[in-house]
């Protein structure tokens, strides 16, 4: 592999960590917001339901233009840097309401990050995408490892989850300026508006197994979104742990995660995807299933392995079954439509969460969340059957 290559694979990598930074910035001091603004579990919900609803609301308009203008580069970059802005901002929301408004914004730069680096990243080495979205993952996880320990040990070094925050502004404006001198914009000649958009969203839409993975998915990021509102406060209120340790825990699941994904997807290239994300559906309906009842460190900590091994990698399957349905022209689209559909549905999630939490118990949400891997898994045999029928597209990356 030639060394260019490989610096542009771990650019756009280490890129998904930046956004990972962003994504779960608030998560690890959520009990500190809480506190801070005496939120009940739905308001604590509705922080991270706010961010999936822009997330949404822009993520295919978004991934079109992307597709359009082939300006994969120029909209990347100016994700990392919209997703910036408001980390600066948290330190000056002084009231429950501004904080969702910057976290709407954050939402927004997230919706344009995605469809142009995944991409990107495809176009590297588009033979080896199981191995491509792997490393791609690995990177966002590895972020997802370095937030929490490191916010959790600012917020109690400095005394204040805000000035923690705000630290995070100086990744997006590096890696964007990064990702803006080592890639270039792929312009060329291209349909009109309404042409370009009719045959997208045809090309998108007739695609029966691309629906199926956008059902999966999305029913997958409906319990993997509420699993991530809720640990902090199980964490922090069940088993007695501080901001710290809070902080740590998250670090070591995404670590455990991180691994998975690059192993299980350079082992996908060799193997049936869907096969793959049908097995580790199930599974991890089941290991979330059992966070309900676990009443001991031991018992939590074996639950939370489990979890970490089995639900990380399915996102780096996902990803590679959806760009091999797709050809070059509306991948980015494709991309954008998988990560639309599943923000729209996982902004119910936390509150349907926190509503059953304060109706039945925290631990009881995750039972609901269980259920949303149950179906996703049901969803996924029906993918596996449909995409045996269905040849691989082939397409050049020149």
């Amino acid at each position: 592999m030639a060394p260019s290559k490989i610096f542009n694979l771990f650019a756009i990598a280490g890129s998904h960590a930046v956004n990972a930074f962003y994504t779960q910035l608030l998560i690890p001091v959520l009990p500190l917001i809480v506190a801070e603004f005496e939120l009940n579990y739905v308001q604590a919900g509705l922080i991270v339901t706010t961010y999936s609803v822009a997330n949404s609301v822009f993520q295919f308009p978004l991934s079109f233009i992307s597709d359009y203008t082939r300006r994969w580069r120029t909209v990347l970059a100016l994700s990392l840097l919209t997703q910036a802005l408001p980390v600066l901002l948290y330190g000056y929301a002084a009231n429950y309401s501004l904080l969702l408004l910057f976290v709407f914004i954050g939402g927004i730069g997230s919706a344009a990050y995605h469809p142009p680096a995944v991409a990107l990243i495809t176009r590297e080495l588009p033979e080896r995408r199981g191995f491509c979205t792997g490393l791609f993952n690995g990177g966002g996880e590895m972020g997802n490892i370095i937030s929490p320990a490191i916010v959790g040990w600012l917020a109690v070094y400095l005394a204040s989850w805000r000035m923690a925050a705000q630290f995070y502004v100086i990744p997006g404006v590096i890696w964007a300026a990064l990702i803006w001198f080592r890639f270039q914009d792929q312009l060329g000649e291209r349909l009109p508006f309404r042409q370009a958009a009719r045959s997208t969203f045809g090309a998108l839409f007739r695609n029966k197994s691309l629906m199926l993975l956008i059902a999966l998915s999305s029913f997958r990021i409906m319990g993997f979104r509420g699993f991530m509102a809720f640990l902090p406060l199980l964490l922090a209120e069940q088993f007695g742990f501080d901001t710290k340790g809070v902080g740590w825990m998250l670090s070591a699941y995404f670590l455990i995660g991180s691994t998975m994904s690059i192993i299980i997807g350079r082992w996908s290239d060799k193997t049936g995807r869907t096969k793959l994300i049908v097995v580790l559906t199930f599974m991890c309906a089941t290991a979330m299933a059992s966070l309900t009842w676990v009443a001991s460190l031991t018992t939590l900590l074996l639950a939370l392995f489990a979890v970490a091994c089995i639900l990380t990698p399915v996102p780096t399957l996902v990803l590679a079954v959806g760009t091999e349905l797709v050809d070059e022209r509306v991948r980015s689209s494709s991309v954008g439509m998988i990560y639309g559909f599943n923000e729209a549905a996982s902004a119910l999630s936390p509150l349907i969460g926190g509503l059953v939490a304060e109706a039945m118990g925290l631990q009881m949400a995750f039972t609901f969340y269980a259920s949303m891997f149950m179906v996703g898994g049901c969803i996924a045999i029906f993918l596996h059957r449909e995409s045996a029928l269905q040849p691989q597209v082939q397409v050049s990356e020149s």
